[in-house]
């Protein structure tokens, strides 16, 4: 889980469990007048949206940690106000935050624009209320996604309304659903229950002269035989138009040092110097996918799902196109045909929509990468499945078959001297495909997905890593380990190996920014693919040491390493030609160690990673995890068991309107009290009172405790700012310091907890464990009569954790003479400061008696 989420403090984007739906800025006031801690303004902007800061520490969610109360109780949020505040000065504070219960009326009766009341003209839904009709109904939408309320409990609740207040709102769904600003009304596509091809609107017979099977709308619906198509122009336009958004950087000219995010990919800068894409248009990634919905039957749904590759956090902005729902797989033309038409309009004229200036802007989008499973790949490109002879959708390798468990598999082992497929050979083997009536190359024919522009039949497919490393390779090792047909092998885990491991890993407290904590690997079936993510990165090689045999151990370690560095937020350039070979040694040690008959697809698929990442950076930017996630949310979407994929639509369809529906009823302008209502129906997860804003941007959590700095203390901080005996006007002990929406915790208050947010490596490569952490006000001028006035900043105590070289995790041959992931640690005494800025990242620290290892956490938005 990425913990990195840009400026906490200014962030207004309002995220939900179903993604990013508006915005709103609360200003807290800790005044020094009544009691609080003078640290700089005291000014603090909370945003009860923003559900992906660990700043929330909410139970049971992915950052907080339900065996720690102390972060839940009413003390923990009276001690996080300003010290000595008593209850009855509560009227006080929500004053200096805009909020005067005790003067309602005249309160309720304003508006707050940065904390300053004003008049605003005000006509309640019914005499007394204080809400607005159109905001009633906005509540009314908000309370319907947050409880996944059915047909049936909405028509419940509005009259149960209408008997208290007759009139002022609705009275059935069907009305209510009229007042509400549907985007545009989503489509339907039939297709012929018989042969599976397109009913024309308005026909009566399938089309097809050997079919002319005759069409019944009604059996249709109920038998589910269609798509649905949700216009994405429209979507994209109010995207435009209500959200608030930042973009990634772009530069046509080619940065050499680093690769951190599409717009700095190879692929990317290609269409720019050619001008197929301008410095003002956007670009799509998609997905195509199966969902079941439900264990007892094999329905599912297949979604078209996009993004925008240049917005930052751009999971939380995911828009759905289409829809197929039915037991069978979908017919791939009809459901592709009216997204790729749209996407081609996309691309030449752009959607036209007003910027916050009133002007008309028409910026184009173009369709770019799509990211599917190993499954799904196949069917978009209208090519052989990867259990063919030409299964690979990247390369000219032939596959062959081998004896495995009394039956043949496909393997792919390694080889050096295989042709890359390009876009103008898949057409050439498309059309003589069709001519032949045969399969060239292991391709079936054209897709419609060759007629998009600026996409790429051949490169602009990429190897998802979450399928093909995590659910693919890792677990598919982990099983070949554990399975009893593997009994006699070097590398089998026996029973006894394995409750070894299981201890090992249960023992393991990660830290805040890891979504779930470690589970049992017995249990490894229920794994989801953040908890195989965890496993590879961190846990794998510590917990694995002693167990797997040596040579094992370092095969598993090509692949844990390059992973994660193919995971940074900026990859040098000059690393992936050493990361390429790593892979590829891995692939070669597959046969090697494991025989040739588990040289799986998945396996192959490595070598073709590193030429994803140049096309498009970090693997990361284009894996299926955003995709996968909204998958979960569009399921909760389903309160029924008739007309799934229309309530699946209609659904999504007002998710992504409440901003407009906002925006017109200028919720931000709302009462107090009925913004708070809003907001609470927005968010899934409780929010953490913060208690003092710290000038350096970080934020004091909790009360302070006051105490002298010991001896060493005091010479790291002589060290930190260079001056011997540094003047120390006051200092603030705390437990716990938000920082770029990060929580750090003292080694200390982490001890009785299974969360460890205490171990960290700084800035210049220093691993350490937290002991305590201070807000100072620090002067370093000399001058015996100081009249300074410092500002407070904050600091930490470290104590180091000192790096041993270890050869378990170098391999000269593949260039990594040192590597971090993870890293044999040594503690010691020596206490050392930082400032919280010096901080890089958040580690993993695992104690596998005799050794203990760090391991840094990876940041990425790639969610759970």
């Amino acid at each position: 889980m990425s913990e990195n989420f840009g400026d906490w403090e200014y962030d207004k984007t309002c995220r939900t469990e179903f993604g990013e739906v508006g915005y709103h800025e609360v200003l807290v006031m800790s005044g020094a007048e009544n009691g609080g801690l003078n640290y700089g303004e005291n000014r603090l902007y909370n945003n009860p949206f923003d559900t992906d800061t660990e700043s929330e520490l909410v139970e049971g969610s992915e950052y907080g940690s339900s065996d720690d109360p102390d972060e839940f109780q009413p003390d923990d949020i009276q001690e996080n106000l300003h010290n000595g505040v008593e209850e009855n000065n509560a009227g006080v504070a929500e004053n200096n935050a805009g909020v005067a219960e005790n003067n309602a009326g005249v309160a309720e009766n304003m508006d707050y624009d940065d904390g300053v009341p004003h008049e605003m003209e005000f006509e309640p839904v019914i005499p007394g209320a204080q809400m607005t009709r159109d905001q009633a109904i906005l509540i009314l939408a908000a309370y319907s996604l947050r409880h996944h309320m059915t047909s049936v409990a909405m028509q419940d609740l509005l009259s149960f309304l209408k008997l208290l207040q007759p009139g002022a709102l609705p009275s059935t769904k069907f009305l209510f659903d009229k007042e509400l600003d549907k985007i545009e009304n989503s489509r339907y596509i039939f297709c012929c229950l018989k042969c599976g091809a397109r009913v024309p609107d308005g026909s009566t017979h399938c089309v097809v002269d050997e079919c002319r099977h005759e069409f019944n709308k009604k059996e249709s619906l109920c038998k589910g035989n269609f798509c649905i198509y949700i216009p994405i122009v429209q979507q994209l336009k109010d995207f435009f138009e209500n959200h608030e958004y930042t973009t990634f950087p772009k530069n046509d000219k080619k940065e050499t040092d680093y690769l951190s995010h599409v717009c700095n990919s190879d692929y990317y800068l290609k269409q720019l110097r050619e001008g197929k894409i301008s410095q003002d248009d956007f670009t799509l990634i998609f997905n195509v996918d199966g969902v079941p919905l439900f264990s007892a039957s094999k329905a599912s749904m297949t979604p078209i799902q996009c993004a925008l590759l240049e917005v930052k956090n751009t999971r939380s902005h995911v828009f759905m196109c289409g829809m197929w729902f039915r037991a069978e797989k979908p017919n791939i033309d009809v459901l592709l045909e009216p997204f790729v038409d749209k996407c081609c309009t996309l691309s030449e004229t752009g959607v036209q929509w007003t910027n916050s200036l009133g002007v008309q802007v028409v910026t184009k989008v173009h369709p770019f990468v799509c990211t599917s499973d190993a499954v799904a790949r196949p069917v978009l490109r209208n090519c052989q499945q990867f259990n063919g002879y030409f299964g690979c959708d990247w390369c000219l390798q032939r596959g062959r078959y081998v004896p495995k468990e009394g039956g043949n598999v496909m393997c792919y082992p390694y080889q050096t001297d295989v042709v890359r497929r390009v876009k103008e050979g898949y057409e050439q083997d498309a059309l003589r495909a069709v001519r032949e009536g045969n399969l060239v190359n292991g391709v079936k024919g054209p897709s419609l997905l060759s007629l998009l522009p600026t996409f790429d039949i051949v490169e602009s497919f990429v190897p998802d890593y979450m399928h093909s490393v995590l659910l693919g390779v890792i677990q598919f090792l982990v099983n070949l380990w554990l399975d009893s047909k593997s009994g006699g092998k070097a590398y089998h885990i026996d029973h006894d190996d394995l409750a070894k491991v299981n201890r090992r890993l249960l023992k393991i407290k990660a830290p805040s920014g890891i979504a779930r904590a470690p589970r049992s690997l017995e249990e490894r079936k229920h794994w989801k693919a953040t908890e195989w993510r965890n496993f590879l990165l961190y846990y794998s090689i510590p917990v694995l040491t002693g167990v797997l045999p040596r040579p094992h151990i370092q095969h598993l370690f090509l692949l844990s390493n390059s992973i994660n560095l193919l995971l940074q937020d900026k990859i040098p350039r000059d690393s992936l030609v050493n990361i390429d070979l790593a892979l590829c040694k891995f692939v070669i040690g597959m046969e090697d160690l494991y025989g040739e008959e588990n040289c799986t697809f998945n396996v192959h698929q490595l070598t073709h990673l590193v030429g994803s990442v140049r096309n498009y950076g970090p693997i990361s930017n284009v894996s299926a995890f955003m995709f996968e996630s909204n998958n979960g949310r569009l399921k909760k979407m389903v309160s029924g068991t008739h007309h799934i994929p229309s309530q699946i639509a209609g659904k999504f369809i007002l998710w992504r309107n409440l901003p407009v529906m906002a925006k017109k009823c200028q919720i931000q302008q709302a009462r107090i009290t009925v913004l708070n209502l809003y907001e609470h129906l927005l968010t899934t997860k409780r929010k953490v009172r913060i208690s003092v804003h710290i000038n350096d941007g970080s934020v004091a959590l909790g009360r302070p405790k006051t105490r002298d700095l010991d001896a060493g203390e005091l010479l790291a901080l002589d060290t930190l700012f260079g001056v011997i005996d540094v003047r120390i006007h006051k200092v603030d002990f705390y437990k716990k310091v938000l920082f770029d929406g990060i929580v750090y915790q003292s080694s200390s208050y982490c001890a009785g907890y299974k969360r460890d947010n205490s171990v960290v490596l700084t800035n210049n490569g220093t691993y350490g464990r937290i002991t305590e952490m201070v807000v100072v006000e620090v002067c370093i001028c000399g001058n015996e009569l100081c009249e300074c006035d410092p500002q407070p900043e904050c600091i930490v105590f470290l104590k180091e954790l000192t790096v041993r070289s270890s050869r378990l995790f170098t391999d000269r041959q593949v260039g990594i003479t040192k590597s971090r992931f993870p890293a044999t640690v040594t503690e010691t005494n020596r206490t050392i400061a930082f400032r919280l800025s010096d901080v890089h990242r958040k580690c993993v620290l695992m104690r596998i008696v005799p050794s203990l290892y760090a391991a840094p956490i990876i940041k990425t938005e790639e969610g759970d």
